[in-house]
């Protein structure tokens, strides 16, 4: 019998049979089957990457890291770190790091993770086991994977950055147990803000405890770019349990850290499994996350963020202007965030705007659709993101551009409706210290 009959008759090609194919079918029935995209390309404008600053793809910055890179000791290994912080990968490197990116935060430690996905599992996982979570029901997945890997874990989820609806959930908690609640300072599908000041101010009146998702905020947000805690001044909260800051984003670069007392750090080291199980950053990554927060906190990061505040403040008037022009509704989230997010409800809808865009820019601009299950259905949206490198011209072409494929798109699928757009002309004030 030859190969191909054998795999046929394999238990690897029943098993795909039975469950990899009939679960590929129906997404693809869906409209929600997700493929790799090659998105970089040669003179494309960048509309769709979390690299906010610019950093990921800057000359200076890369140099910056090579010369700082090559005045490291020979004797430390260049390409790997060769094992867990628990067992090979530790290094005075390392441990210098953590505690410039301890200080940065204004908090007693700071533990480095791989990845963000990897500090949020690690962190919740661990820290909300037996206890009661409140969980804002926007929170990422890797929040929520985090809080299923937890043992004997209560959750409940609050309304969308609803202050009350928190506080009934506070007030139905049981008496003398801790209550863990758990949000993101910028919301990474909506581009919004939680209400951090509100929610601190509750948390503690409840007795409470706060885990917090900096994702979408360092290097945008806050004094030299530390996030939006920092903005408010909320980084010693006596709620405020640890934070995650990842530096996939704005940083430019891999991995994240989780700020937190010493205690909660020497606790992930002992518990938190993506922790203690993962090879540790190497060298090189190490590097440039320093590099990163050297840049992000001088004189380029200001000039940075100023552009991006700017850039933002453009698009959403000038898109506005466009929408008053056209006489029909534009669904544009409230943001003053670089992440703006245009409705466009159903999976099939939101797929084919991105593929009209891309085809009347011959590729040059691509936008993609998030669609359900990763956002709800009906509320499938286009996430458009402006970054420092976006010029005024760029903006402008992107905004003609959405506005008219939008207008090209059938009206009975319920993308545009006649009267007042419900996209907010108020520009929200940039209290970002600079």
């Amino acid at each position: 019998m030859d190969a191909s009959a054998l795999h046929r008759n394999s238990p690897s090609s029943t098993f795909e049979e039975d469950h990899i194919l009939p679960a590929l079918e129906r997404r693809r029935k869906e409209g929600s089957l997700r493929k790799l995209q090659f998105s970089h390309q040669v003179g494309a404008i960048d509309f769709s990457s979390n690299d906010y600053l610019g950093l990921a793809q800057s000359r200076q910055q890369f140099q910056l890291v090579e010369k700082t890179f090559q005045k490291q000791p020979q004797h430390v290994p260049r390409l790997g770190s060769t094992g867990s912080r628990l067992l090979t990968g530790d290094s005075d490197y390392t441990r210098s790091l953590e505690d410039k990116l301890a200080k940065y935060h204004n908090s007693p430690a700071a533990l480095l993770a791989n990845s963000g996905y990897d500090a949020n599992l690690a962190v919740l996982s661990t820290l909300t086991m037996n206890n009661l979570v409140l969980m804002d029901e926007l929170c990422h997945n890797s929040q929520q994977m985090g809080i299923r890997l937890s043992r004997d874990c209560d959750v409940k989820q609050f309304q969308h950055n609803n202050v009350e609806d928190l506080e009934r959930l506070l007030k139905e908690a049981s008496p003398g147990r801790h209550c863990i609640i758990v949000v993101e300072t910028v919301y990474s599908m909506d581009g919004d803000r939680a209400p951090v000041v509100e929610l601190f101010d509750m948390a503690l009146r409840y007795n409470a405890c706060v885990i917090v998702d900096e994702a979408h905020a360092l290097g945008v947000f806050g004094e030299n770019g530390m996030g939006v805690l920092s903005e408010f001044g909320l980084e010693n909260h006596p709620s405020l349990l640890c934070s995650v800051h990842t530096f996939g984003k704005a940083a430019g670069c891999h991995g994240a850290v989780i700020c937190s007392s010493q205690n909660v750090k020497e606790y992930l080291l002992n518990y938190a499994r993506p922790i203690i199980y993962s090879t540790a950053v190497g060298l090189h990554a190490l590097v440039t996350i320093e590099c990163s927060y050297e840049t992000m906190r001088n004189h380029i990061g200001k000039r940075l963020r100023r552009q991006v505040y700017r850039a933002v403040q453009l698009f959403r008037r000038l898109l506005l202007e466009q929408s008053a022009k056209s006489g029909r509704q534009i669904q544009l989230i409230s943001s003053i965030s670089p992440i703006q997010a245009l409705v466009v409800p159903g999976n099939q809808n939101c797929l084919d705007f991105c593929q009209r865009v891309a085809y009347k820019t011959e590729g040059n601009i691509k936008l993609f659709p998030i669609r359900s299950p990763t956002v709800p259905k009906g509320q499938e949206r286009v996430r458009v993101i402006i970054h420092a490198h976006n010029t005024d011209q760029e903006i402008q072409q992107l905004v003609e551009l959405m506005v008219s494929t939008l207008m090209g798109m059938t009206p009975a699928d319920g993308l545009l409706t006649s009267g007042k757009s419900n996209f907010s002309a108020r520009h929200d004030v940039m209290r970002s210290k600079l």
